[in-house]
């Protein structure tokens, strides 16, 4: 099933269900008198990976006498940690890099409002990691090492956002890219053309011991003259650039 006909207003009349499929997941609405069935059933069994716990669904919600579902793209509800793989910035540059982040896909019944909300489902299964120090760091989700230096040339399916993240290396060492968190909760999810792409997300390295800062921004070079939002961010309170943007890890050297 292609994304249009997944990101719209479904109806379902009483007594009947209506399947749609999210990539590896099947979502079968079944719509009773006031309320709604949900269920998710694994799409592609073959791969030897069971349906992510997140996408896990066999639930009624009584919702009233709407007879119309409503899905939504969003972004992951977790962070997402970019490995660097070789990837260096030496002392006055700056690079932009373009990574893939899979979506979302948020479940309202009537309209997309807060109070319709459902459920969110993810199309495919997500490793969990962790990000920064055992003590001190926070729950994300691995995004992998793989990038790209052209925009034009990334390739992504329907179900994934194209992110720029640009890194300015103001210290006066060799930044060698080890982890960055992409905060996905301050990002906004457009639509440029047929692509959807992420909030710029621009970040200013300073050093091992100071706070990185970081930005998101709407770039027409990027999203296009004219801004179509698909997803406000989750983080309605604003961007937070106290929160560690980098991770290095710390090597251990035995002495005698």
């Amino acid at each position: 099933m292609d994304l249009d006909s997944i990101l719209q207003k479904h109806q379902v009349q009483p007594g009947t269900t209506k399947v749609i499929n999210i990539g590896c997941v099947r979502l079968e609405a079944s719509r009773l008198k006031e309320g709604w069935h949900l269920e998710t059933i694994d799409n592609c069994p073959n791969d030897d990976i069971a349906l992510d716990e997140a996408s896990a669904l066999k639930d009624y919600f009584q919702t009233g006498k709407s007879n119309s579902l409503v899905i939504a793209p969003a972004l992951p509800v977790k962070p997402m940690v970019f490995k660097g793989s070789g990837l260096n910035v030496l002392p006055g540059q700056k690079i932009t890099i373009f990574v893939k982040i899979p979506l979302t896909f948020q479940i309202y019944f009537s309209k997309v409002l807060p109070e319709n909300l459902l459920r969110e489902i993810t199309y495919k299964r997500m490793s969990n990691t962790w990000f920064g120090e055992p003590d001190s760091g926070e729950p994300a989700y691995t995004l992998g090492s793989e990038y790209f230096l052209d925009f034009n040339e990334i390739g992504i399916n329907d179900f994934e956002a194209i992110c720029p993240v640009s890194v300015k290396n103001s210290a006066n060492d060799n930044l060698n890219v080890q982890r960055v968190i992409i905060r996905d909760e301050n990002l906004t999810l457009y639509k440029n053309n047929n692509q959807m792409v992420t909030s710029h997300v621009q970040i200013e390295y300073k050093g091992k011991d100071m706070i990185s800062l970081v930005d998101y921004q709407y770039s027409k070079l990027f999203h296009g003259e004219k801004q179509e939002i698909l997803a406000k961010p989750r983080n309605s309170a604003g961007k937070n650039v106290l929160k560690l943007n980098f991770h290095f890890i710390k090597n251990i050297y035995r002495t005698e």
